[in-house]
């Protein structure tokens, strides 16, 4: 039988399906609580070896998503709300974030009192078309620089002054990961970039700094974010 294992390690429960890849169907699913306390691959563990029970199957592959101590928070900051911060947007909901929040134009006090109060695990930092506007992305990640932020931020704003900021930001210790523009040209979304570098952080610096396992086993079996 040619099968496959699909777990989903959420905060509450975890749950896994056999599935034969050949027919499409299901072929045995189970539940077991998610063991945030001591560590999430005995719930993971516990529930995939009761989907499996007498199947007779070994070495499957497995698929699995969390959404294990919260999943993957996103804050969103771009040049203009109804072009690039909803482009980022959608590139967050994609890659399973959960978008806690979402701000346009340039960062103020109030609007970074209002990012931290929202929380994020990554900040997806975009803005101006590639060769377009490159003052308010700038100015952000100079905002952020300055602020001494110390959450992940995925930096996929106009391409011309991509290095530069790249540069500002890792000076300042802020941890950040470079992709392509979500916006390239008016019109024109790509997301798939930013898509893999968020799950990339997401895997890093999420599943790994929230301590839900010993040892980097879980974070290996984890493809993505559980989408919200």
């Amino acid at each position: 039988m040619n099968v496959a294992v699909c777990a989903d390690v959420g905060s509450t429960y975890t749950k896994a399906a056999v599935l034969d890849l050949d027919a499409g169907a299901l072929v045995a699913a189970a539940s077991a609580p998610t063991t945030v306390g001591t560590d999430v691959l005995h719930g993971l563990d516990a529930a995939v070896a009761a989907a499996t029970a007498g199947l007779g199957v070994r070495d499957v592959p497995w698929y699995v998503c969390s959404s294990a101590g919260g999943g993957l928070r996103l804050a969103v900051i771009g040049y203009e709300h109804l072009v690039t911060a909803q482009a980022g947007r959608r590139v967050g909901l994609s890659a399973g974030a959960n978008v806690v929040h979402v701000a346009a134009g340039r960062l103020g006090a109030a609007e970074l009192t209002a990012l931290r109060a929202a929380r994020p695990d990554v900040v997806l930092l975009v803005g101006g078309t590639d060769g377009g506007d490159a003052e308010t992305l700038t100015h952000n990640a100079t905002r952020l620089a300055k602020a001494r932020w110390r959450v992940p931020v995925v930096l996929a704003g106009n391409a011309d002054v991509r290095d530069d900021l790249h540069a500002l930001l890792a000076d300042a210790r802020v941890p950040v990961t470079v992709a392509d523009n979500v916006l390239p040209r008016i019109g024109v979304l790509a997301p798939a970039s930013a898509r893999a570098a968020i799950r990339e952080v997401f895997l890093r610096h999420v599943i790994g700094g929230k301590k839900l396992s010993r040892g980097g086993r879980f974070a290996r079996l984890v493809r993505a974010a559980t989408p919200d």
